[in-house]
């Protein structure tokens, strides 16, 4: 189940399907070998969509130069898939209003009225949206999906969306981890995790869980070992060690030599093996039905600021 659209250009523009393929290699990622799809994959946020390049249909009765005699079909398409979290439409219309506005494309939208249209910004985003908080909705509790508040889900994703430049803003004396979204097994419920290795210099996210990963030597031994503490264990260790920035809250260097011990010796609250399992994006939903309505209220949307 997903979201498609295609694209067009006018009969008068000059770009051809080699300047939009190296917009979208130059842009977006590399093709795949056939040269014929870009997928798109950020390791950081975990969002995914693709372009694809399809085959010039043959058959005169599927082709839409009668109802578009103005415009040429590019071929293009692009698919972002339903039920999922909605900072994926967030990111992925970035990128798809970028590239309609940098190459003048006109967008046929199957999901509303069929006609050409060259969308103002966060028009396509907030349609999607909207599609995708309904049928999140209305498949919730159909399936083995797990509920994410939207505000808590925009705050795992900003971060994560601005980690790259965050990391190249404080520079490679500073760690800036990515984080992560488990579920505890246990009782189901959603917690977010970030990594924080041998009490490196850190930019702090605010999260549930930090995993401690510890490397020392005792004695004659090198002892290496790992778990999480929770958000309280960490402030009573280490919040007087933390100073805010323009980057957020951070562990400098020189505050680091102070807490090397506190971080060796401290003991853990859970360990991570058996406790909680990465919980995959496409089990994940910001909207579910109200307790007291068969029906989803919209009044909790939000578009791209």
């Amino acid at each position: 189940m997903s979201y498609d659209l295609y694209f067009f250009k006018h009969k008068t523009q000059q770009t051809s399907e080699k300047d939009i393929s190296i917009y979208l290699t130059a842009n977006l990622c590399p093709a795949n070998e056939q040269e014929n799809q870009w997928f798109y994959e950020n390791d950081d946020t975990e969002v995914y969509f693709s372009f694809d390049l399809n085959k010039p249909e043959t058959d005169p009765e599927t082709t839409n130069s009668e109802i578009y005699p103005d415009f040429d079909d590019t071929r293009f398409s692009f698919n972002l898939n339903f039920i999922r979290p909605d900072f994926f439409g967030q990111e992925a219309f970035l990128f798809v209003d970028q590239m309609i506005g940098d190459l003048g494309l006109y967008v046929l939208n199957p999901q509303t009225e069929e006609y050409l249209m060259q969308p103002a910004k966060g028009e396509l985003y907030k349609n999607w949206s909207e599609i995708n908080a309904r049928i999140s909705a209305q498949y919730y509790g159909k399936s083995e999906f797990n509920y994410y508040p939207l505000p808590a889900s925009n705050a795992v994703w900003k971060h994560n969306f601005n980690r790259r430049r965050i990391q190249a803003q404080l520079g490679s004396e500073y760690f800036v981890p990515k984080v992560m979204v488990f579920q505890a097994i246990a009782d189901r419920r959603i917690i977010t995790i970030a990594v924080w290795p041998e009490s490196l210099p850190i930019q702090v996210p605010q999260v549930d869980y930090y995993f401690l990963v510890k490397r020392y030597q005792k004695l004659f031994e090198k002892v290496e070992e790992s778990g999480l503490i929770s958000t309280k264990t960490f402030q009573a260790h280490f919040e007087n060690f933390i100073r805010d920035s323009d980057a957020g809250k951070i562990i400098h260097p020189a505050d680091v030599n102070r807490l090397h011990d506190i971080f060796n010796s401290i003991k853990f609250d859970e360990a991570l093996s058996g406790f909680a399992e990465k919980l995959p994006y496409n089990k994940m939903v910001n909207f579910r039905p109200k307790d007291d309505e068969e029906e989803f209220s919209q009044e909790s949307m939000t578009v791209l600021d």
